[in-house]
C-alpha cells in the first residue's frame, strides 16, 4: 500500500483566480505540516485567462484536473507486486509463494505482458496429480528445469534445453518388468527415474529414453554416459530418493502450465465502485491491475477497498454540490474553508469548517499560515496576495475588509515587495 493517503485540496467549479490560489496554497501548507498525508491541490473546472496569466507570471504550478471525486483503481491499489516469469518451474514459485505469503502472483510473458496468475489452489492441484496413475503424470519441462529443481547436475543434454511433454516413470521394478511397462509408452516421451539399477538404466539408454534421472546420489558408468550420448539420453543426478525426485520432477514444469490463462483483470482508470463485487467474488478477493498495453500495474484487494472506501477531500471556497465534483456525497470531507456562506454539503465525519466574513478565501488561506508560523515561499505568497488582490476589485473599500489588507501586506512582506507595487504589477499582467 502507498506510504502516504492522497488528500485532494479542491475548489469550485468555474474556479477564479482567488479558488485556485486557495487550493494551491492551502495544499502546499498542509503539506508543510502533515507528517503522514499527501495533499494535491485540483481544479474541478477549467481555469479562466485571467488565471492561467497570473499563474504563467509567478512560476507557480497548474493544480491537477478532476470532475469525479469518486475512487479510481489506480487510487488505492497495491503497486510494486511480484510477478514471475512464464516459464519459471513451480518449485521455485511455490518457494517465493511461501516465503513472501502471497495469496496469488501475477505472470508476465517474455515482452513483460500480463498473461495469467498462479494461486496456491492451482499449486494444490498440481501436488495431487503427482499421486495419482501415470496417465495423469505428464508433464511439459526442459532438462535445465528439471535439474534446476533436484537442485541436480545434468551429465548429458542433447536437447539444446528445448521444451518437450513426457511421462514420469518410476524405475522401481525388476529389468523384464521395466520393459513390459515401457512397451505403453514412446521412450522419447519418458522421464525414467531410477536409482542404482545398472541393469535398468542400461535398458532405458538403449531403448533411448527421453531423460534418464539418477536418483539416491548414484552414479552411472562410463558406458552407460557413452551411450546416452550416442543415443540422445539427457542424464541429470538428483540427490533425492526416487519418490521424493519424482515429485520434485513434477514441480519442474513452467509455472504457466497450471497457471489460470484467463483471470479477471481491471484497468487503473475503472471507479472502485463499479468493481469491488467483482474483487468480493474473485476467488482470492484480489484482482491484476492492467493499462491498456497489458502492463501489470498492480493488484487490488478487499482489503484495499475496505480500508480505502472514500476519497479524502478539502473543500476550497465553496460548500455547496452545486459547486463541488461529481462523488462529493460518496467523499470523506475532512475540511470546508470558504468566506462565503454554508452550504448544503452535510458531513457523517468529524469535519472542520472555516467560515470568515472576509474578502477573499485567500485571506483565511494566509491566516492559517500566520497561525501555523509558517512563511510560504515567495511565489505562493504572491498567489495568495493576488488572489486577495484580485477578489477584493484591487482593493476597493467596499469588497475589503481589514484583515484582507493586514494578511495582504504580511504576505507581501514575506515576498520582500510593497502590496500597491505588486497590486500595479497583477493589474498589468491581467490587462496584457
Amino acid at each position: 500500500m502507498r506510504s502516504a493517503k492522497h488528500i485532494f485540496v479542491i475548489g469550485r467549479k468555474n474556479p477564479d483566480l482567488d479558488s485556485i490560489a486557495s487550493c494551491i496554497g492551502y495544499a502546499y501548507l498542509k503539506n508543510k505540516i502533515s507528517n503522514s498525508n499527501e495533499y494535491i491541490a485540483c481544479a474541478s473546472g477549467s481555469i479562466n485567462v485571467e488565471t492561467q496569466k497570473v499563474l504563467s507570471y509567478l512560476g507557480a504550478p497548474l493544480p491537477n484536473f478532476i470532475t469525479n471525486l469518486n475512487l479510481k483503481v489506480c487510487d488505492i491499489m497495491t503497486q510494486n507486486i511480484i510477478t514471475v516469469e512464464k516459464n519459471a518451474p513451480i518449485t521455485d514459485v511455490f518457494k517465493l509463494m511461501l516465503k513472501k505469503d502471497l495469496r496469488i502472483v501475477p505472470i508476465v510473458d517474455e515482452e513483460n505482458k500480463f498473461c495469467g496468475s498462479i494461486d496456491m489452489l492451482d499449486i494444490a492441484r498440481k501436488s495431487i496429480s503427482a499421486i495419482i496413475p501415470d496417465i495423469f503424470r505428464k508433464i511439459k519441462t526442459k532438462v535445465s528445469l528439471i535439474a534446476k529443481s533436484l537442485d541436480g547436475k545434468i551429465l548429458n543434454d542433447p536437447f539444446s534445453d528445448e521444451e518437450f511433454v513426457a511421462n514420469v516413470i518410476l524405475g522401481t521394478m525388476d529389468a523384464d518388468s521395466f520393459l513390459e511397462e515401457i512397451q505403453n509408452f514412446d521412450p522419447q516421451n519418458v522421464i525414467l527415474i531410477v536409482a542404482n539399477r545398472h541393469d535398468i538404466q542400461k535398458k532405458a539408454v538403449e531403448i533411448g529414453v527421453k531423460c534418464l534421472i539418477i536418483s539416491n546420489n548414484a552414479k552411472p558408468s562410463k558406458d552407460i554416459i557413452d551411450l546416452a550420448k550416442k543415443n540422445q539420453v539427457a542424464i541429470i543426478l538428483s540427490s533425492y530418493g526416487s519418490f521424493a525426485t519424482a515429485g520434485l520432477v513434477e514441480w519442474s514444469a513452467p509455472i504457466f502450465t497450471i497457471a489460470d490463462k484467463n483471470p479477471s483483470t481491471v484497468q487503473e482508470g475503472e471507479f472502485v465502485k463499479d468493481i469491488k463485487e467483482k474483487v468480493y467474488s474473485s476467488k482470492n478477493r484480489a484482482i491484476i491491475v492492467l493499462n491498456p498495453f497489458g502492463n501489470i500495474l498492480g493488484i487490488i484487494t478487499r482489503t484495499d477497498i475496505i480500508k480505502y472506501s472514500k476519497r479524502q477531500v478539502i473543500l476550497i471556497d465553496h460548500s455547496d454540490s452545486v459547486n463541488a465534483p461529481e462523488g462529493i456525497f460518496e467523499s470523506e470531507v475532512l475540511e470546508i474553508i470558504d468566506h462565503h456562506r454554508l452550504g448544503d454539503i452535510k458531513t457523517p465525519n468529524l469535519t472542520r469548517y472555516r467560515i470568515e466574513p472576509f474578502g477573499a478565501t485567500a485571506t483565511i488561506i494566509a491566516d492559517e499560515f500566520f497561525k501555523n508560523n509558517v512563511i510560504p515561499e515567495k511565489k505562493i505568497a504572491l498567489l495568495l496576495a493576488s488572489g486577495i488582490i484580485v477578489n477584493t476589485l484591487f482593493l476597493q473599500p467596499d469588497k475589503t475588509c481589514d484583515y484582507d489588507l493586514k494578511m495582504l501586506q504580511w504576505l507581501c512582506e514575506k515576498a520582500s515587495i510593497d502590496y500597491q507595487t505588486f497590486s500595479l504589477q497583477i493589474r498589468n499582467i491581467i490587462n496584457t
